[in-house]
């Protein structure tokens, strides 16, 4: 016979692992409390953080096109700069353009080997207790004449988006902003 710790031991092992075995190999910590004294950190689909990029990218380039201006191409490259900097601010609980290095949009942006731009620009959000995340950035960036001017300047043709969730519902999102030599 198993004794009460082995057990829940036991339990939580097997939560765990089917909880894991759901995912995919990007994804974001989630935390589920299992029991009143237990917490178990599980992964959170990466599709889900995935749909929040993709509906912000889709809201702006809407905005863009009512305006009367050209959608934005998305990038690869300046997804993952966008991904990095949202991490590394979800990781430090810190909002901020500035990184944890000390770097701005343009230095990270050099780091990862984008360095054939003329121009670059960055918006941050950060949300907690949203449903709609995707609608609260993009509507919080037009009420800022700052991230407005950025999601609508005619001279950026290419964009990036980024997306860190923490365990509490907390998102930090990063869009970059380019224009290629």
């Amino acid at each position: 016979m198993l004794k009460p710790i082995a057990a829940v031991s036991l339990l939580l092992t097997a939560f765990v692992s089917a909880a894991l075995s759901q995912t995919n190999s990007r994804t974001v910590n989630r935390e589920f409390q299992v029991a009143a004294y237990t917490r178990v950190r599980v992964a959170k689909p990466a599709a889900v953080v995935t749909a929040v990029e993709n509906q912000t990218f889709e809201l702006i380039n809407k905005l863009r096109t009512d305006a009367g201006l050209e959608p934005l191409v998305w990038r690869d490259d300046l997804a993952e700069l966008a991904r990095e900097h949202s991490q590394d601010m979800a990781d430090r609980k810190c909002f901020s353009h500035r990184g944890s290095d000390g770097s701005m949009v343009d230095d990270r942006a050099d780091k990862l080997g984008i360095s054939n731009w003329t121009a670059i620009g960055e918006n941050i959000a950060f949300l907690r207790g949203f449903d709609e995340v995707a609608v609260s950035a993009v509507q919080r960036w037009i009420e800022s004449p700052a991230h407005k001017q950025n999601l609508l300047d005619k001279r950026w043709k290419e964009t990036g988006m980024g997306v860190a969730v923490l365990p509490d519902g907390t998102y930090y999102l990063t869009q970059v902003f380019l224009l290629r030599d």
